[in-house]
């Protein structure tokens, strides 16, 4: 509850960036793993929605310099260009590539419709790195994207508030 001393209470997370290699190929990726579609998408970015959040793709990079507009000016986030170098010289078949690893959770409703996720990824041939029952009586897989951002399919019952 808002007071003079505290502000209004924090309802959700909004935004959730992962910062890509390769723009076209994440967002296609995306599309077809994923199953959703970008309201939005430039040679930097693509956004797609998820009930009251955006997950938004950044092209690696491409994201380190502030963005004037004519309502404000969007501070620039990001690696380092340190990091980007590394990162983009990283191939594949290099062993353990460089990567940032970044982790993101998507929910469902049930166990059920987790375990529908894992037969479809399946036949999409994305490998499941991890499958996990919690305490709560909640499901979670885990799976790669092209970059090696590990996503997560939960239901509820993995948190005491879903």
């Amino acid at each position: 509850m808002a007071t003079e001393n505290n502000p209004p209470p924090l309802t959700h997370v909004l935004e959730t960036c992962l910062y890509v290699r390769d723009i076209h190929a994440s967002r296609k990726f995306y599309e077809d793993v994923l199953n959703i579609k970008p309201f939005m998408q430039s040679h930097r970015s693509a956004c797609f929605s998820l009930g009251n959040t955006t997950l938004l793709l950044f092209q690696l990079g491409q994201t380190d310099a502030d963005i004037t507009t004519p309502s404000g000016v969007i501070p620039g986030h990001g690696p380092s260009a340190q990091i980007v170098a590394k990162l983009n010289a990283a191939k594949e078949g290099d062993g353990d590539i460089d990567s940032l690893k970044q982790h993101f959770c998507v929910a469902v409703q049930s166990t059920e419709d987790v375990a529908k996720w894992e037969a479809y990824l399946q036949k999409k041939g994305v490998p499941i790195i991890s499958c996990t029952n919690w305490e709560r009586g909640g499901k979670s897989i885990y799976f790669a994207d092209l970059d090696g951002h590990l996503a997560e399919i939960a239901s509820r019952g993995i948190w005491p508030h879903y």
